[in-house]
């Protein structure tokens, strides 16, 4: 008996069970049937008779694609563990701005093929490589990702050009043996995903983020752009010399309200992928012993995301943040 004799059984056989029951709804769940596809089958069995109830043939759909050529696969897996917190979107992307057309879906079919369908198995693969090469062996990642929190309103954070609207956040790194309690400050303009960033020791303190402030309007300066406004939490690192600087550079200060972070999600968003793209990928490659080598480590990351990684947001639709902030021309000086 062939398969689509034994379908044509089990639909007789509903029907019959359905007279013997004298309820349709006890038939459908002892044969695992829906309702719905009961009533179809009995609108084809009326029309038809019998042997309206066998299965419908069907063209066969057309197979997959050949697999990728073996050149391209390799480098599929060399970005995708060269940047393992990337998924299958941002990997398509990147490939195509080297001439490289994969589909988002092609490019998981190939990291499964090798085992590396997760973020924590490509970082994974990071740690074994640094443990045998290098002697760094570090924790797994034990907890999920972050949750990112819904951004505030667009009218609260809305931004139709660079400078018009900068948000500004501390982020706690970690205390690194032999440097100590290691932060960073960073600035995310909320028109074009633009970041800058530095690292410093110690606690934040205003005296720090107010010398940043003046860095970050120079820089926009050079990129002939004025910052208007900025947006911070309410911490004290943000208050005193942090606001005499906005005073004397002529810039609107503005606070998050009490216990809604998420109001100041554009550089919330940016601390995130540094930490995910950069210093999870950094802190499994190498130890670092001076400021100055993070700092240099993080300036090094900073162009790459400023002026070659594409971005997917509603502002910069497929752009890089320096293509908006200075322009095609010279987003790649």
């Amino acid at each position: 008996m062939t398969l689509e004799d034994r379908v044509h059984a089990l639909r007789l056989r509903l029907f019959r069970r359905a007279e013997e029951l004298g309820n349709v709804s006890e038939a459908c769940r002892e044969a695992g049937v829906s309702r719905s596809g009961y009533y179809q089958l009995r609108a084809r069995f009326r029309r038809y008779g019998p042997e309206g109830l066998h299965p419908k043939f069907r063209k066969a759909r057309p197979g997959r694609p050949p697999q990728l050529d073996a050149v391209i696969e390799r480098q599929v897996i060399a970005l995708s563990l060269a940047w393992p917190s990337w998924g299958p979107q941002q990997l398509s992307s990147q490939l195509a701005r080297k001439g490289i057309v994969v589909a988002p879906s092609t490019v998981y079919r190939c990291l499964r093929r090798h085992g590396l369908g997760t973020r924590q198995r490509r970082f994974g693969v990071l740690e074994q490589h640094s443990a045998k090469t290098s002697g760094l062996l570090t924790q797994r990642t034990r907890r999920q990702l972050e949750k990112v929190r819904p951004t505030a309103s667009r009218r609260h954070v809305q931004a139709r050009f660079p400078g018009q609207l900068v948000c500004f956040d501390c982020f706690y790194i970690g205390k690194l043996k032999g440097v100590g309690k290691v932060w960073q400050v960073t600035a995310c303009d909320a028109a074009s995903s633009y970041g800058l960033a530095t690292v410093f020791i110690g606690n934040p303190h205003s005296a720090v983020t107010a010398r940043f402030l003046r860095g970050v309007v120079r820089h926009f300066r050079r990129a002939g752009h004025e910052v208007r406004r900025v947006l911070t939490d309410r911490g004290s690192e943000f208050e005193g010399a942090f606001d005499q600087a906005c005073r004397d550079l002529d810039i609107r200060h503005t606070r998050t309200k009490p216990r809604h972070a998420f109001t100041n999600g554009f550089v919330e968003r940016l601390q995130q992928t540094i930490l995910h793209d950069h210093w999870r990928i950094e802190f499994r490659r190498r130890y670092f012993t001076k400021l100055r080598h993070l700092e240099a480590s993080l300036q090094s990351y900073l162009r790459f995301y400023n002026h070659e990684r594409t971005h997917h947001g509603y502002r910069t639709r497929g752009r890089t943040p320096a293509q908006i902030v200075w322009g095609a021309q010279d987003a790649d000086l």
